[in-house]
């Protein structure tokens, strides 16, 4: 756990102690001397550790809220001539990128024209892999329990079978990423829910610093509802943020 704690960030709890102790083959092949997310032991411990609980429109109020702030921020970018840029941090199967591709999607009907590029940032390979393919996974129940009837068309075609829409795909990436030693600059909007709960104290600092640093002046932030928005920023709904104009 120590390890884990200074590669990736991990706090010490009872689910990563019981995590850990399931995988310990694995971690009996990891150099704790030496951790290395991209050493092959370490990652694989790192996919049997990591949490990936996540599903569509999770959260729907906090969803409602970053919809209504969408079309202003398209027509920024569409009146900049860039895309607009959108980040899912700590993606898992890639639920939350597909929700907020669909969001903006939608939101291009006030901001037509406008290209949109979301990217989603794990660190479990098999979670990666599920969320590249499209795949819709049951995970924490029914799928589209919580998607909105006016948006389902996104997730599953004429005959009601769930699929990702073809649209949606095209602006979506994905990459392996350790979010400790993860930097970037000009995202539009980014979703980091329910990973900085299994943060260090110093681990979160450091990852809401960087998430902050990467955003737009006027970039919005969705937290998880236990989490604190870094400094600079204003509230702007159910834990969502919207950075102050630098």
């Amino acid at each position: 756990m120590d390890a884990l704690e200074s590669l990736v960030g991990f706090a010490a709890s009872p689910v990563l102690e019981t995590r850990l102790r399931r995988a310990a083959a694995l971690a009996g092949a990891c150099d704790t001397s030496r951790p290395d997310a991209e050493d092959p032991h370490w990652a694989a411990l790192l996919d049997a550790v990591t949490v990936q609980e996540t599903r569509l429109f999770r959260h729907p109020a906090q969803c409602a809220a970053v919809a209504a702030l969408l079309p202003a921020g398209l027509a920024a970018a569409r009146a900049e001539g860039r895309p607009f840029r959108m980040l899912s941090a700590g993606c898992a199967t890639g639920e939350e990128a597909f929700t907020l591709a669909a969001l903006a999607q939608d939101a291009t009907h006030e901001a037509p024209g406008t290209r949109i590029a979301v990217l989603g940032l794990d660190l479990c390979r098999p979670a990666l892999a599920s969320a590249e393919a499209g795949t819709i996974a049951p995970g924490m129940g029914e799928p589209l329990a919580l998607v909105p009837p006016a948006r389902r068309g996104w997730f599953e075609d004429a005959s009601g079978r769930t699929r990702l829409h073809p649209s949606l795909r095209r602006m979506l990436s994905f990459q392996r990423q350790n979010l400790l030693s993860w930097a970037d600059k000009g995202l539009d909007l980014i979703f980091c829910r329910n990973v900085l709960i299994y943060l260090t104290e110093p681990a979160r600092i450091s990852v809401t610093a960087a998430l902050r640093a990467a955003l737009r002046p006027g970039g919005i932030l969705a937290l998880g509802p236990s989490d604190r928005a870094p400094a600079g920023m204003v509230a702007s709904g159910e834990s969502v943020w919207t950075a102050r104009d630098a």
